[in-house]
């Protein structure tokens, strides 16, 4: 009998390289970016999750990292509340968003990023 694996896991050993700089972050799936976000997952459970490629893990929690930075914010905290849906289009677009000098999404581009998301889902006749 195999065991069940997630999509995002494999047998294979992946090659995500090891990010050296903030440009070297690799992008995610939406998938893998927000595999349990409900809860602020431990690293262990984070290495279990990729446990073929650690180097993804490491990318995983640099990209959450930087999500909760961005999440942090008192205006993204206020509008959060009211729109839930910010949340969820700024997941998706934390999984593959570039990250600054400082290891984070720039405030103002990633915000305009999520906006865009929402515009583009309201133009496709999709609900927030």
């Amino acid at each position: 009998m195999i065991a069940e694996q997630k999509p995002h896991q494999s047998t294979i050993m992946n090659d995500t390289a090891f990010p050296v700089t903030p440009q070297d972050v690799a992008a995610l799936t939406v998938q893998e970016f927000a595999f349990d976000l409900d809860q602020v997952p431990s690293l262990e459970r984070v290495c279990r999750l990729f446990i073929n490629d650690a180097n993804r893990a490491l990318v995983w929690w640099i990209r959450f990292e930087a999500f909760k930075n961005w999440c942090a914010r008192t205006d993204v905290m206020r509008r959060s509340t009211s729109e839930a849906w910010i949340v969820r289009d700024a997941c998706a677009a934390a999984a593959s968003f570039p990250l600054n000098h400082r290891w984070e999404f720039d405030p103002m581009d990633f915000a305009r990023a999520v906006e865009r998301m929402a515009v583009s889902r309201a133009s496709a006749g999709v609900e927030r």
